[in-house]
């Protein structure tokens, strides 16, 4: 049984308001046998999605008590995962994926069943419940809406839940789709004996379905009781005069009202429950579905989660074509393009003769041109070097901004369900972490191999070029996890790449005062500036160093504050995948 006793939510108004707080919800209270089917009704605005929310505990409520057999869920122990399922309004699918890849994902985020002889039986005895066996095959991406509104369905089901909450899945659908839907939605309400399934829903058609209905109106409870009682109570013909009527009396008004004659009403509903439904049965029947009241599943554990996470992200990048082939055009064109500037090679550096001529005019000639050939050359290695750093960064921006926030509902769902978040950036480190290697790897060697090999330390510019593309990686990522929109995400991640070339200090020297308060945060300084000081032993390093008057940095120094990036930037993103950004 579900109980909500005087259920209040009060948020802080937005900035320039005249309250200084907003009541979303206020002194709602209803009781919900198991078992039933119940709708949330109400005009636009009213508080149907945020009641809804509450009950999950993805907002928490600031007074009142929420209670799930005889639990308070605010007080003592939540919900269980594989107890709770919620189905959003939104799309919580990859495009990309078939309908039996995404329900087998979830049954393998979610259970402990992958491997064992009871996987397969009751993969199918979900999407045959849901109508979806013949669909088994169908990427996501060209479902209609109402099919993406049974997987939906189906990606919950797969813990056997008692408490089941929908939010508008019948919305924008057709009367056909909207009463299959509704009708899906009371086999679902039958099937487990503990089960109670609650749908949000602004539609009035189908209310007969329910077993009962709760009205809303501007964050008040107004009515809960039989369907049929609708009409009778708010003295209307149709229940689609229901949301015209509510505004002929103020919020406050209504719930007075409702409060004096809740009794009569709430007896009434006790009196429908009790009555057992006889048409359901001989519909299971005709299907052929047999409905098994099998208890949650345990989660499985975090190396399984990675690993179904790490399989799953992986088919996608492989079945979106356009990924595919930026990245290997970028793997392939941006090292091409390096070597552009360097198709003569990188000439060995003579020695200017200490030996003074006797002739002044030809001693000057001969030191000007040792001085030129010094300039050209450390131009060239520096120019170089820096232009493969920020061509790394580059693709390492591409490659994380969208990572989080492209999927960041769907992650919002499955954290619900029971996904671990260390899980989930960890599967992204590991998925990432093969693109840096890949692409910084092939970077500095097609580099070295063409230009005839660059001045310093291969071992270590490789490893200045890889941890130059994880502190990237890691901090674009953050940015991901953070942001709301991969749009926001991605303009961020490109003005972060697009600061670092003029604050390096690689082309123009910044103000002594600036460099100090700068250079901790551009990463490709610290790749740069490392690499050319691994030249030390060269007779490049003088050249380079009279092309720059930038402070360079031990290749040690370098190593670790980029370190410190990496770790800065998972720390980002642990704390926003953490963090709770449902709509």
């Amino acid at each position: 049984m579900l109980e909500a006793k005087n259920v209040c939510l009060e948020i802080d108004a937005p900035p320039g308001s005249e309250e200084e707080s907003l009541h979303l919800l206020r002194e709602v209270s209803f009781t919900t046998p198991q078992g039933h089917l119940m709708a949330i009704v109400g005009p636009s605005g009213c508080g149907k999605t945020t009641l809804l929310k509450v009950i999950a505990g993805i907002s928490e409520q600031t007074e009142g008590a929420l209670k799930w057999e005889m639990r308070d869920l605010k007080e003592e122990e939540d919900l269980h995962p594989g107890e709770l399922g919620y189905v959003p309004q939104f799309s919580v699918a990859h495009d990309l994926l078939t309908v039996d890849e995404c329900v087998a994902a979830s049954m393998s985020l979610r259970t402990q069943l992958p491997g064992t002889d009871e996987f397969e039986p009751k993969l199918e005895n979900i999407l045959a419940i849901t109508g979806l066996t013949e669909l088994a095959d169908r990427r996501v991406k060209v479902l209609s809406g109402g099919q993406k509104r049974r997987l939906g369905l189906a990606l919950e089901l797969v813990t056997n839940p008692c408490l089941l909450l929908c939010d508008e899945v019948t919305s924008g659908l057709d009367p056909k789709s909207e009463r299959e839907i509704t009708d899906l939605l009371r086999v679902l309400s039958r099937e487990n004996p503990r089960r109670v399934v609650i749908n949000v829903t602004h539609s009035l058609a189908s209310l007969e379905a329910f077993d009962s209905v709760l009205v809303m109106y501007q964050g008040r409870l107004v009515y809960h009781g039989p369907p049929k009682l609708l009409t009778h109570y708010f003295t209307v013909d149709h229940p689609e005069e229901v949301y015209l009527r509510l505004t002929q009396r103020d919020a406050q008004a209504w719930h007075e009202s409702w409060q004096k004659k809740r009794d009569y009403y709430e007896q009434m509903l006790i009196e429908a429950s009790a009555t057992p439904s006889l048409e359901l049965k001989s519909e299971d029947e005709t299907q052929g579905v047999k409905h098994e009241d099998i208890a949650p599943e345990e989660l499985p554990s975090l190396f399984s989660q990675v690993l179904v996470l790490l399989r799953r992200r992986w088919t996608i990048f492989r079945r979106d074509s356009g990924q595919v082939w930026l990245h290997i055009a970028m793997l392939i064109g941006f090292p091409l393009l390096v070597v552009i500037f360097a198709l003569d090679g990188i000439k060995p550096l003579r020695q200017l003769n200490q030996r003074q001529e006797t002739d002044i005019v030809y001693e000057m000639q001969r030191q000007a041109q040792h001085q030129v050939e010094q300039l050209q050359a450390g131009g060239l290695v520096s120019g170089l070097i820096m232009l493969q750093v920020v061509l790394v960064t580059l693709m390492a921006s591409n490659n994380a901004a969208r990572e989080i926030a492209g999927e960041r509902l769907i992650l919002e769902r499955e954290k619900l369900g029971g996904l671990s978040t260390l899980a989930y950036v960890i599967s992204k480190v590991l998925f990432l972490g093969v693109f840096v290697l890949a692409q910084s790897l092939w970077m500095g060697i097609f580099v070295d191999m063409v230009t005839g090999g660059l001045p310093g330390d291969l071992v270590i510019k490789l490893a200045l070029l890889i941890l130059a593309s994880a502190s990237m990686t890691s901090v674009c990522l953050g940015i991901s996890a953070l942001c709301r929109t991969p749009e926001k995400a991605t303009i961020l991640s490109i003005y972060l790449v697009g600061f670092q070339l003029p604050l390096s200090g690689a082309v123009l020297t910044l103000p002594d005062w600036l460099e100090g308060a700068v250079n901790p945060f551009i990463a490709a300084f610290w790749s740069w500036s490392g690499s050319l000081r691994s030249m030390g032993d060269t007779a490049f390093y003088d050249a380079v160093k009279q092309v720059t008057d930038t402070t360079l940095v031990s290749p040690e120094l370098a190593a670790f504050v980029l370190l410190a990036h990496i770790i800065v930037g998972l720390s980002m993103t642990y704390v926003g995948t953490q963090g709770s950004q449902w709509e």
